[in-house]
């Protein structure tokens, strides 16, 4: 009889359950044809025998750590990983050709689909299971845990995962229905308390969904009506002095404002507050990285996260509001992260460029990053390219753009509640290698099977306003088959193009056209052109579009002649020859639509109130928005502007105007710029 879970382990398994040099090494013997194997058919146990004189036997009933090897050394050594994979290759010469199965042949069960590769659901391994592995009492105690409440992002899949939020631990189950193979990030002895805890999770995720959040609370968390209450005088008085005006003692209380709140586990509004002070002292400071524009996302987040707190709505779960106990900085004692790509945000002054990296262990996603202010009245043409901006050295004589396409070896570091990482001071602590862009074992939930998985995933999800505040929160790499129907969409100023998975199922590319950006844009567009069929992996952050998946590329791995390379679609410098002359003639322009013309002018006239206020406030520039708005056809928020414009007319003709209306459209209309930008 097949031995299912070793057939059912991968090569990132084995590295999961012993070392991945020690994978290497056993891939290394095989592959280079240096020893041979004979396996015996056993009735208690399944043998194999190598021609260098090892043997290694495989206790039926037993898992691999139960293995037992010739040489003498203790646990999963290199010579027991490697029977594994020859037992695999074995098998699959032996193996006759699957039938493809019909529409009306895929009702088998969860173990059946388990096998041919297909979806599994932990949820069908009974308490008994539980008990049986884990003991009694412990099970109990996790039972105990479960009811105080959970909140845990599920993905079905061959390879299970369950990755709590409220506290830092990701259960992966490796092998159908086998509890001897699990994998979690976090000591081996509070495996009792996680493992049944995402065993019960599973069960409560819907049948019919690959991915989900499953939040189970028992009680209501308590409403900070206090420190909303101080929060909300501190913004009023922001929209009605402006940041150029506000007391002096203004950043001082909502400072304290931001201690209490960490004091009280709300996470993500502390750290927009921290955001909005550092701003403030960036202005005071005259630093040329403030930006205005920025203040405007930041009130209007901090309103959406105050009025779901306040209403303690149940459409979405608080801890995600709010933020966790896992949500917190942590220092880093040392790792192996790889890097996957890098991105680039844009404000009217400000570039800010992220290296993207995934912890080989625990599967976390962290950022490295620098933000450049550009020259004040410089011209487009005189700004440093995204190339130039990406070889900007941060380690060890790293550029941000060598962080993104190597390895990174840290000893010490420090990863903050929005996934930032920041990285030691001393050079000896640093070291970057490049990498072979094995990409098959990337940790999953960053790695996912699908777009069917990942439109699960982001469907019970609620908005970003009320998700935690990482950055790459929405960041994933999918692997795919094609990438075929590639063009320059001259409407939108944006290269399109279709991503295939290996399943079928589709998403739409997108990289928009920024002049500083243009060699990488012309890179990626002609490489697509070129080598569609030979993208492995796409890299880039997703999001729902209708009932599609749209995903903004930060990096793209072609494989030609199995060779891997990765293209930055922001910052790439090299252009394949056959394609160089045709990226010289290309003349891209950049313009925006009516529709996002206007949301710039509103939220570029909102930050002109936040910094000056509304003493100062132009009602013409509000008038024409208005007007704007009417044509536009957005009658409600036409009114909050016309009603914003009416109250700035009163202020030369009421000797008692006090404002309060103003502000109070103010706050709305920073509500709805935050909100268009989903």
């Amino acid at each position: 009889m097949p031995r299912s879970d070793l057939l059912a382990l991968t090569a990132d398994d084995l590295a999961a359950i012993t070392n991945r040099g020690t994978v290497k090494r056993a891939q290394k013997e095989l592959a280079g044809g240096e020893v041979t194997w004979e396996f015996r058919d056993d009735p208690t146990e399944l043998v194999c025998v190598w021609s260098d004189g090892i043997t290694c036997r495989f206790p039926n009933d037993k898992a691999i750590h139960d293995a037992v090897c010739s040489s003498g050394a203790v646990g999963v050594t290199r010579y027991i990983v490697r029977s594994v994979l020859a037992y695999q290759h074995t098998v699959s010469e032996t193996r006759p050709e699957r039938p493809a199965l019909d529409d009306d042949q895929t009702g088998h069960t969860q173990s059946e689909q388990a096998k041919v590769g297909g979806v599994w659901d932990p949820g069908t391994i009974s308490d008994d299971d539980l008990i049986a592995q884990y003991s009694k009492s412990a099970v109990a105690k996790a039972r105990q845990r479960f009811e105080e409440g959970v909140l845990v992002e599920l993905s079905r899949g061959a390879k299970p995962t369950a990755r709590f939020l409220d506290e830092a631990c990701t259960v992966r189950f490796l092998v159908p229905n086998d509890l001897r193979y699990v994998q979690a990030d976090c000591a081996e002895s509070l495996w009792p308390k996680w493992v049944p805890l995402a065993v019960w999770a599973f069960r409560h995720l819907p049948a019919d969904q690959l991915a989900g959040l499953v939040s189970i609370q028992q009680s209501e968390l308590p409403t900070p009506t206090a420190l909303l209450g101080d929060l909300d005088q501190l913004l009023k008085e922001l929209c009605r002095d402006g940041l150029s005006n506000v007391g002096r003692t203004w950043a001082a209380r909502l400072s304290r404002v931001e201690a209490a709140m960490r004091q009280e586990g709300l996470v993500w509004p502390a750290e927009l507050i921290a955001e909005l002070l550092l701003q403030a002292e960036m202005y005071r400071q005259h630093d040329a990285r403030f930006d205005p524009l920025r203040n405007v996302e930041v009130v209007g987040e901090l309103l959406a996260r105050k009025r779901a707190m306040e209403r303690s709505t149940s459409a979405v779960p608080q801890p995600l509001i709010r933020g966790s106990r896992s949500d917190r900085p942590t220092e880093i004692s040392g790792g192996r992260m790889v890097g996957v790509g890098l991105g680039v945000r844009v404000s009217k002054r400000l570039v800010t460029i992220s290296a993207y990296l995934q912890d080989i262990d625990s599967g976390a996603i962290t950022a490295v990053e620098r933000s450049f202010a550009d020259p004040v009245d410089s011209s487009e043409a005189s700004l440093r390219s995204f190339s130039d901006l990406a070889e900007t050295i941060v380690a060890r004589g790293a550029s941000l753009g060598n962080l993104a396409t190597s390895q990174l070896l840290i000893k010490s570091g420090k990863r903050t509640p929005s996934g930032v990482l920041i990285l030691p001071r001393t050079h000896a602590s640093v070291a970057v290698n490049p990498q072979s862009f094995q990409w098959e074992q990337l940790k999953t939930p960053f790695a996912v099977e699908g777009f069917a998985q990942l439109a699960a995933r982001l469907s019970s999800l609620p908005p970003s306003y009320l998700r935690p505040l990482r950055r790459a929160e929405n960041l994933h790499v999918v692997s795919v088959a094609q990438v075929d129907g590639v063009e320059f969409d001259p409407a939108r100023q944006c290269l399109t193009a279709t991503v295939k998975d290996v399943q079928g199922d589709t998403a739409q590319l997108i990289h928009p056209f920024v002049t500083r950006g243009a060699m990488g844009f012309n890179a990626l567009l002609k490489a697509l052109q070129v080598s569609g069929d030979q993208v492995r992996f796409v890299c880039g952050h997703v999001r729902s579009v209708g009932s599609s998946l749209e995903i903004r590329p930060v990096s793209v791995i072609v494989d030609r002649d199995g060779q891997r390379t990765m293209l930055l679609p922001w910052a790439s410098r090299e252009v394949e020859p056959a394609v160089a002359d045709a990226v010289a003639n290309q003349n891209w322009r950049t313009e925006r639509s009516v529709i996002e013309q206007f949301q710039q002018e509103l939220q570029e006239a909102l930050a002109d109130l936040l910094l000056n206020g509304i003493h100062d406030g132009d009602q013409q520039t509000w008038n024409e928005l208005t007007r704007t708005s009417e044509r536009l056809g957005f009658n409600r928020l036409a009114q909050s502007i016309h009603a914003l414009s009416e109250s700035l007319h009163a202020r030369s003709n009421d000797p008692h105007w006090d404002g309060s209306l103003a502000v109070r459209q103010i706050l709305e209309l920073c509500l709805f710029v935050r909100l268009a930008m989903e």
